[in-house]
């Protein structure tokens, strides 16, 4: 959530059960995934990238972070759309490219223009973007569950209220308010301020928060397929849906936020691996996922971080973000940027793989163009790793033929020593 964890709403006993449900599922007809890029409507941004592939939600890379705990300011080696570049998938506010109301007097919530000197600069910032990253996908958030007190009139009715006609607060400390999600009004507005958004030619596509298909589902199926005709075929869509999956509205979906993973609430690697095959064979395509892992005990934490990351490579074809969890008072997903991300695998070789069946061990693998990905859950034995020719660890620097992957870790073993 683009908000504080106290505000998150889990799903249901029984909606989580179906999530398990729909693992299993995942689990028995693992053989008809589709291949890599089959998809009719296939988005060569998204399929031809290579790995890892790295996502910013909201917030940017603060540092660069070797693996001696030596840090570096990124504002110190380059500017901010330099740092933008260097995520494969990026969602946030419209502003963040420089757009502007046309009309900035008015409330956000019922503003559907863009200045016309706003969008030509906002432009020129997506293509300083996209010419040194040709595979940015830049997604704008839409807000419909909560929003800022500025976002609407206080009298307006699209905001949720209590008995008393009081607005619902979301979060008193950034004085955000609930807003009525079944409101066909609001529905209307969300759905056109997002083709607003994706006209203006700025971003990809639009980004829902707190997506649960379990909270008010009715509601929410009515606005997803709102913003999906208005916004069109080629439009990405994307939602938070932490832990749960959104089985009643993946039709309209091209990717899913799994944000928090490693929180209490979250903390399951097999769950998260599950809902990563899931997602990439039931979400409109082209899709994907976006895998946020929370440190607990630091941005040091590189074992925690090499863990995030391969679960990711190895389960899926997605993006991977490993960031602060949601503490006040400093802003939401802020993280370094490690040297264990930088595109070092080329694109996979191999299909995703099968949570129910290690190949190692207790250890999963996936071959890359470059290289191969160990991910070792944290509920293993030490992983055994033999190559008949000398490889490079991008975790240790060392290069050999015998690797160990300890339990709760990652590798990346490139074929170039």
């Amino acid at each position: 959530m683009h908000g504080r964890s106290r505000g998150w709403k889990w799903a249901s006993p029984g909606i989580f059960s179906l999530a398990w449900l729909g693992w299993a599922g995942l689990v028995l007809g693992a053989s008809i995934r589709p291949a890599l890029g089959d998809c009719p409507r296939s988005e060569p941004r998204i399929t031809g990238r290579t790995y890892p592939s790295i996502f910013a939600a909201w917030t940017l890379a603060e540092r660069l972070n070797t693996a001696q705990s030596s840090h570096t300011a990124l504002g110190e080696l380059h500017g901010p759309w330099t740092t933008l570049a260097r995520h494969d998938l990026f969602f946030g506010g419209w502003g963040k490219l420089g757009l502007k109301l046309a009309h900035p007097q008015n409330f956000p919530g019922l503003e559907t223009e863009f200045s016309t000197a706003s969008i030509a600069d906002a432009l020129r910032n997506r293509a300083t973007l996209l010419a040194a990253n040709p595979n940015l996908i830049i997604l704008a958030e839409v807000r419909y569950y909560s929003a800022s007190a500025t976002f609407l009139p206080p009298e307006s009715p699209w905001w949720q209220r209590r008995a008393d006609g009081q607005r619902v607060s979301d979060d008193p400390e950034v004085k955000s308010y609930r807003l009525d999600i079944g409101n066909p009004g609001l529905q209307q507005m969300a759905a056109r301020i997002c083709a607003a958004l994706v006209h203006t030619g700025v971003f990809d596509g639009c980004m829902l928060d707190w997506w649960h298909d379990n909270d008010q589902p009715d509601a929410r199926l009515s606005l997803i397929r709102q913003i999906r005709e208005a916004v069109g075929d080629k439009a990405i869509l994307v939602a938070n849906v932490n832990r749960t999956l959104p089985m009643g509205t993946a039709a309209y979906l091209n990717g899913i936020y799994l944000e928090g993973f490693g929180s209490p609430r979250f903390y399951d690697w097999r769950q998260a691996a599950g809902n990563l095959r899931w997602a990439e064979g039931n979400l409109r395509c082209p899709n994907f996922t976006a895998l946020e892992g929370w440190w607990s005990e630091g941005r040091d934490d590189y074992r925690l971080m090499r863990m995030v990351t391969t679960l990711s490579l190895v389960f899926s074809d997605g993006y991977v973000l490993f960031a602060d969890p949601n503490r006040l008072p400093t802003p939401d997903h802020l993280h370094d940027w490690y040297p264990f991300w930088d595109k070092s695998l080329g694109r996979p070789t191999a299909l995703a793989a099968d949570p129910s069946r290690p190949d190692r061990g207790t250890g999963y693998s996936r071959r890359f163009e470059k290289g191969l990905v160990v991910f070792n859950p944290p509920d293993g034995k030490p992983s055994a790793v033999e190559f008949r020719q000398p490889k490079r660890s991008l975790a240790t620097g060392a290069t050999g033929q015998n690797f160990t992957v300890a339990p709760g870790d990652g590798d990346l073993f490139l074929d170039s020593p």
